[in-house]
């Protein structure tokens, strides 16, 4: 009898690895660990460089401690240091099956274990137990146009943020001429850096043929500009690796939580905001351009039917939002561009009426 995935990933030890800039802390826990019946103390723990021979250290420590081919990698997201190390770790060692996960889960499992102290070699510990318990999913790394695209939208988010300081403290009255000169300069020099970011954009659509195809279908959807798009390629990769349109938005933070609790409990229901923050501020800002639009298109349709229906302004401008991402991820399914006239389960068709007025 085959065992299925979950029973293979159940006998695997599991590495914890605490990553920082120059080193990286190893800690090894077995599949039939758990704690507390384990102590922390207990894990087999080294210290090594975070360099490409420090990743040959790593391996021949693991080898003398694990079987080969029966251990897996558990490390948080720390930016560019736990990628690139696991880009090492591939290189030597596919089967090690890298995964790196949210810091704001790991971190509230080893709180779990209330340990009085926090250092790197208890947060690895910590991290190899949380391997074992979980089981998370290996990391998949980003195609090179990805990655590059990736890059230039923070940039760019980075460089937008800078401006708008600029602006507002342009609003505030400035005795001095030459810093009042300096901003414009600044203000000007961050126009010319976002414009030049965001041809380099278009250039990394263009020059892939499965990217330009797919941005050509969502930007076919009312108000969902170059920018969202490129935005929710670059942060969420392909739409249609989501076997449900609930799984895409609960991934991108924007589903409905919902505040319960016995009988008395009955809080308001909020937008989650447990997924990119990114998607999130993209999403934002291209549904408050759709319902400010003068002409009137399928969502500002919708999000006036749900006010009408006695849903707050917000609530009904998250579900635009939400409405935007599924669609997204339905056009590049069907692989046709978006019919705004058509008749689905979520009743996007339908004109308001002329003398509607947007409310958000």
């Amino acid at each position: 009898m085959r065992k299925t995935k979950q029973q293979r990933s159940s006998r695997m030890h599991w590495v914890g690895l605490d990553v920082s800039k120059n080193t990286f802390d190893a800690a090894l826990a077995g599949p039939d660990q758990r704690y507390p019946s384990t102590p922390l103390r207990e894990l087999s723990w080294k210290a090594f460089p975070r360099t490409r021979s420090g990743v040959k250290e790593f391996l021949a420590w693991l080898d003398g401690h694990a079987p080969k081919g029966k251990a897996r990698v558990i490390m948080e997201a720390t930016g560019r240091y736990s990628v690139e190390l696991t880009s090492w770790l591939l290189a030597k060692r596919p089967t090690l099956r890298p995964a790196i996960e949210n810091p704001k889960n790991t971190k509230a499992f080893i709180d779990s274990l209330n340990q009085r102290n926090k250092t790197d070699g208890l947060d690895a510990r910590g991290l190899a137990f949380y391997g074992v318990e979980r089981h998370p999913t290996p990391y998949e790394p980003l195609c090179k146009s990805r990655q590059e695209l990736r890059d230039l939208s923070r940039y760019r988010d980075t460089l937008v943020a800078q401006r708008t300081a600029l602006k507002n403290r342009s609003h505030e009255k400035c005795s001095s001429k030459i810093v009042t000169r300096m901003q414009a300069r600044q203000r000007r020099q961050l126009d010319k850096d976002i414009a030049a970011v965001e041809r380099e954009m278009r250039h990394v659509i263009n020059d892939d043929d499965a990217f330009s195809h797919d941005f050509k279908l969502r930007t076919s959807i009312d108000g969902v500009g170059p920018i969202t798009t490129m935005t929710v390629l670059a942060e969420i990769g392909d739409l249609r690796r989501f076997e449900r349109a609930r799984q895409l938005t609960a991934y991108a933070g924007v589903s409905p939580r919902v505040v319960q609790s016995g009988t008395s409990v009955r809080g308001k229901t909020h937008m989650c905001k447990r997924g990119n923050e990114r998607v999130r501020q993209a999403l934002y800002l291209s549904a408050m351009a759709t319902l400010n639009t003068k002409n009137t298109n399928s969502l500002s349709a919708m999000h006036y039917r749900l006010c009408e229906e006695g849903k707050h302004g917000k609530s009904a401008l998250g579900a635009v939002m939400r409405k935007q991402l599924t669609v997204m991820r339905a056009i590049l399914i069907s692989g046709k561009p978006y019919d705004p006239s058509f008749q689905g389960r979520g009743k996007l068709g339908g004109q308001p009426p002329r003398e509607r007025a947007i409310s958000t």
